[in-house]
């Protein structure tokens, strides 16, 4: 479901995207870039600096205790 975003570890999962194969964590949504796809902000440790990149083009590859954000 779009309206929850589980907080963890992403990586960028879109070969077009110039952050592609970069880790990161989630810190935050901030609206829809389309009505069925949200963008989400991103911090990615190597580049020391948030992103924000659609979430259809991150893959999540782990999350802080299941802990998500409720609307």
């Amino acid at each position: 479901e779009l309206s929850r975003v589980v907080f963890g570890s992403v990586v960028v999962d879109h070969p077009r995207h110039p952050l592609y194969g970069c880790e990161g964590k989630i810190i935050g949504k901030r609206g829809k870039r389309t009505p069925d796809d949200l963008w989400i902000l991103i911090y990615i440790v190597s580049k020391m600096r948030d992103y924000l990149v659609p979430q259809s083009m991150l893959r999540l590859i782990g999350n802080e205790k299941g802990r998500t954000e409720r609307q």
